[in-house]
């Protein structure tokens, strides 16, 4: 169950939206809750703004007693961009601006829950600044590399939707906007697994929405899989990360295959692996609940 605490006083419950200085980048990032609070950090993934990150989950880990900030990745959202070509950088990178953020914002510790690529970044913050993790959480996540070959995590084999969808885009590359967001719907609809029928009115209304809030998505995308692409296979690495460590992984993920996540658990000493049935590599609105309760259940015990 899920512990809500509402006695805050209203004004506490509002989201305030900033931008911070970290790392040579300008990241905006949006909090909620009581500064006092325990803090989470949510860390999004590849080419998602910090607002993938439900309304609905943010709300109910603050309820639960937390601090919560979301931030846009750099070359994302309203954060700066970066020439790729003239600065490269890795997840390593954007590690490090989430520790610059946390420092920005005056917050010592944070609970670190990552996304897909976030949960990536999540794992290189845990081993590039330990000193910073209360607790680690990775959703639908993976230590390994990605193969530059198959464009897939390394002892996974790429879905066969997913290669049909990579053809597409290479064969015909989306250039106006309309292209672009209807790229991103076919992609959502592959993603999305049997535990929620796919809405495409609602998806497309929320891509719209980012891409007006967004830019460029294609730059995003661009440098986000380069960043990928040259960043360090952890699978090695992540055996010596020594906070407490929750992974959440859907059954049915094609993106991230379910032997992904339970092989970051098993490399993970201690961490507890939440399979959620019928899941992809969405967020769905009825496992919300789900997710928040596992998340706050593990980041209270650490708390106590």
């Amino acid at each position: 169950m899920i512990a809500v605490r509402d006695s805050m006083p209203m004004k506490m419950r509002c989201t305030v939206g900033r931008w911070i200085e970290s790392n040579g980048v300008r990241l905006w990032c949006e909090t909620r809750g009581n500064p006092a609070d325990p803090a989470i950090l949510l860390v999004m993934g590849l080419g998602a703004q910090g607002t993938a990150w439900p309304d609905d989950l943010c709300e109910m880990l603050r309820a639960g007693g937390h601090y919560v900030v979301r931030y846009d990745n750099r070359d994302t959202g309203l954060s700066g961009r970066v020439d790729y070509e003239a600065r490269p950088y890795t997840l390593t990178d954007l590690a490090d601006d989430a520790s610059g953020l946390l420092d920005g914002l005056d917050i010592k510790t944070a609970h670190i829950v990552g996304a897909s690529m976030g949960g990536m970044i999540a794992q290189e913050i845990a081993l590039e600044h330990p000193e910073r993790v209360r607790t680690l959480t990775a959703v639908m996540s993976a230590a390994v590399a990605i193969d530059p070959k198959t464009g897939t995590f390394r002892g996974s084999e790429r879905d066969p939707r997913l290669l049909e969808w990579d053809a597409r885009q290479a064969a015909d590359p989306p250039a106006t906007e309309e292209q672009q967001i209807q790229a991103r719907v076919d992609l959502a609809r592959i993603l999305t697994g049997s535990l929620t029928p796919f809405d495409e009115t609602a998806t497309r209304q929320v891509i719209a929405r980012e891409f007006a809030r967004g830019g460029d998505m294609a730059h995003t995308m661009r440098n986000h899989i380069l960043a990928v692409m040259a960043s360090r296979d952890r699978s090695e690495l992540v055996g010596s990360i020594t906070a407490p460590t929750l992974v959440i992984h859907g059954t049915e993920d094609p993106m991230a295959p379910f032997e992904q996540g339970r092989a970051l658990a098993a490399a993970i000493p201690g961490s507890v692996l939440v399979p959620i049935e019928g899941m992809g590599h969405t967020m769905p609105t009825p496992v919300l609940p789900l997710i928040a309760s596992a998340v706050l259940q593990h980041t209270n015990r650490a708390d106590l």
